[in-house]
């Protein structure tokens, strides 16, 4: 369970959080009306996480971040935002923080997305774990290149293993500009039910704004992907292999 300290000015906002946050298991180990006595509490509290509301007094939570993330690279920022606050949760994402939970808040949504950034720094321990199951052969793989992120699937690709893909995603969901592409090489057919979760990250990708692309060898593969609702993409027939564009 987690360290955090909870930044909001409202005072029933911080009392619900930090009701939700003790319930949950975790330690609120402090509190801060702005962004300038955040920074103050986080250089000398060290919490594992820190919420953050963006509307504030003094210093807003965007230059809370900005701070925070200067002063300690390493900081786990969740952002706190209203509905009409997209632009600014954005612009928070670009500076560092690392997830953010549109208002209202419930028990539920905190908590998940709070274990899904905690979880962020074992993430490559896990995928680790995972590419060196004996006798299986690697089920996934992510590479940047120029800017894109390539997600080689592999035929031993199945659903125990796509919370690991899922996570690793996540930790890239924000990059702007987002470009992700899908590349299943000389894979064969997969388990529709795998190839439905898989469409369901694509559609996180889409969600975020970012574009999401598919790469198969096998054409048939490619009409299981399109029966798997991923949505709408073309593809386009270059040498022996298909792809598309989701």
């Amino acid at each position: 369970m987690a360290r955090i300290l909870i930044t909001d000015d409202s005072v029933v906002m911080r009392k619900n959080l930090k009701s939700i946050l003790t319930t949950g298991g975790h330690s609120v180990i402090g509190e801060a009306a702005n962004g300038q006595q955040a920074c103050a509490e986080y250089e000398k509290l060290k919490p594992d996480l820190v919420t953050m509301d963006i509307t504030m007094p003094v210093m807003d939570g965007i230059e809370a971040v900005k701070k925070l993330i200067k002063d300690f690279p390493d900081a786990k920022i969740i952002m706190i935002s209203a509905l009409d606050q997209k632009r600014m949760v954005f612009e928070a994402l670009e500076n560092g923080a690392k997830h953010y939970i549109v208002k209202p808040i419930t028990a539920e949504k905190v908590l998940h997305i709070i274990q899904e950034v905690l979880q962020e720094e074992d993430l490559q321990e896990n995928l680790s774990e995972v590419s060196s199951i004996p006798d299986q052969g690697t089920p996934f793989s992510i590479e940047n290149v120029n800017g894109e992120f390539i997600v080689k699937i592999h035929e031993q690709m199945d659903g125990s293993q796509l919370q690991f893909l899922q996570m690793a995603v996540q930790g890239f969901l924000f990059v702007r500009p987002l470009q992700v592409t899908f590349d299943f090489g000389h894979t064969a057919l997969l388990d529709l039910q795998v190839l439905k979760q898989l469409g369901t990250i694509g559609k996180s990708i889409h969600d975020m704004g970012g574009i999401c692309g598919v790469k198969a060898f096998n054409a048939q593969l490619i009409k299981q992907i399109e029966n798997a609702g991923w949505g709408e993409f073309t593809t386009s027939q270059t040498n022996d292999s298909t792809e598309g564009e989701v």
